[in-house]
């Protein structure tokens, strides 16, 4: 991450505590369980989409068309599970957002840009076991992106393969952030 790409999200964090989209809340952390049981369930859905997207006799025994395509619902809920296991994330350290950009960027503060503190090699292990690699930040803003077309715009072809990578990225965000918030503990 470049010192300006951290300086701007610092200013911008600080904004968002500034205005009330990202604030303290030590009672949600009460709620970390249950955001990360969410995302898991938006996986499953995401599952149940794509199977029946796919399968013939799926579409039959559910009643739907035979053309039934449910792509965009598996981005968006490929996005959700990403959603969910962020908002977990920041419970898990006290932190509620209230914006889907303030999420995502106060995970990336949170999560990847905090800066070292203590070099031994302990306590280095126990670090990067919470902190969150850039990759997985800028994969939930590319399915964000991908949700906001699959769901509003009309004209948009939704690929089988961008949904099937968007799932694919969504199970590995939410196992590096369930791995993430028990490193936390």
């Amino acid at each position: 991450m470049s010192n300006l790409k951290k300086e701007m999200l610092k200013i911008k964090v600080k904004g968002y505590f500034d205005s009330g989209k990202l604030r303290a809340d030590p009672t949600i952390t009460t709620l970390v369980k249950y955001y990360v049981d969410k995302a898991r369930h938006n996986i499953e859905t995401a599952s149940l989409l794509t199977e029946v997207s796919r399968d013939k006799e799926s579409k039959k025994r559910l009643k739907v068309s035979e053309d039934y395509m449910g792509y965009d619902w598996v981005i968006s809920c490929g996005y959700y599970a990403m959603f969910h296991a962020a908002t977990a994330a920041l419970a898990a350290v006290g932190i509620k957002a209230e914006s889907h950009e303030s999420l995502i960027e106060g995970l990336e503060y949170h999560f990847v840009l905090k800066e070292k503190v203590i070099e031994s090699e302990d306590i280095e292990k126990i670090k990067s076991a919470k902190k969150l690699d850039e990759r997985y930040v800028n994969r939930m803003w590319a399915t964000k992106s991908k949700r906001n077309t699959a769901q509003y715009k009309a004209d948009a072809v939704i690929a089988r393969k961008d949904a099937a990578k968007i799932y694919k990225n969504a199970i590995d965000f939410v196992n590096t952030i369930e791995s993430l918030i028990r490193g936390l503990k």
